[in-house]
């Protein structure tokens, strides 16, 4: 299934942008206006980097950071050097196959000037995937990590970064009953580290449970569920994943952007 469309027929026009000595609290305001996880680095205009919650998460949950506030942060200290971008008039091919090859997660679109005019997330290339006959079950992670309420909102963060994973389920009793992904934890980090005074931030973070953070309200599909239907509901909620249940509404599996993304790459093939 190649996809004959160019980048600009897909990419976000409006997206935030950010000086690269700018602070982390200033980013993570943007990222809350636009409604996205991420922020384009420049200097002087021209693309220098990309920040994104996956970084902020990473950064705010060691114990060197655990002084310091977002105030106190800079893009630059958290951001991707010199991201791999391309042109407006790429065909979508070529984004998908590198976000699989290099594993990324956006591909800034830049003009002759290296100046960023464009972005494309997983969540623009996994809208595509609206005319498959496939079932959520022919390309979801099966028997996926998962954590309990009462876990430690460092331990989740440990679980994604070993795992490589953007989405959590919560379990309790054998029955999904939240959600947790990198943006959540993010979040909650920086709520701690600017809510938070420094003398009491090592004992309150172990206080810090994934049920004080989890999602609540989020989709739930079953295995036989469309996979046009998953990805259309994911990319409106520009959310990274979701639990895949079994007849019985037990947790079966999770799907993930990651997942429709390369589900894609491989129909290109």
């Amino acid at each position: 299934m190649k996809l004959n469309l160019k980048v600009k027929e897909i990419m976000l026009k409006k997206f935030p942008i950010i000086d690269k000595d700018d602070t982390l609290y200033h980013a993570i305001k943007l990222m809350k206006k636009y409604g996205i996880d991420r922020v384009v680095a420049v200097e002087n205009g021209k693309l220098v980097g990309i920040a994104t919650k996956k970084d902020i998460m990473e950064r705010l949950g060691t114990l060197r950071t655990r002084t310091v506030t977002t105030s106190r942060l800079y893009v630059s200290s958290v951001m991707t050097i010199n991201p791999i971008a391309l042109g407006f008039d790429e065909n979508v091919n070529t984004v998908i196959k590198l976000m699989v090859d290099k594993d990324i997660s956006s591909v800034p679109i830049v003009d002759d000037a290296r100046e960023p005019i464009g972005l494309v997330t997983k969540v623009e290339v996994a809208s595509l995937c609206n005319k498959v006959d496939v079932k959520v079950s022919e390309i979801m992670s099966w028997n996926p990590v998962y954590v309990k309420p009462t876990d430690r909102v460092l331990h989740a963060r440990q679980l994604l970064i070993q795992n490589s994973v953007t989405t959590l389920p919560v379990v309790e009793d054998d029955m999904v009953i939240g959600l947790v992904t990198i943006d959540d934890i993010a979040d909650a980090l920086v709520m701690f580290h600017d809510m938070v005074p420094e003398k009491h931030r090592k004992e309150r973070i172990m206080n810090l449970l994934v049920a004080d953070i989890m999602r609540i309200r989020f989709p739930r599909f079953h295995t036989d569920t469309p996979l046009s239907e998953v990805a259309k509901e994911l990319s409106m909620r520009r959310l990274k994943g979701a639990p895949v249940l079994s007849r019985e509404n037990m947790l079966a599996g999770i799907i993930t952007l990651t997942d429709i993304v390369n589900f894609l790459a491989k129909q290109a093939k």
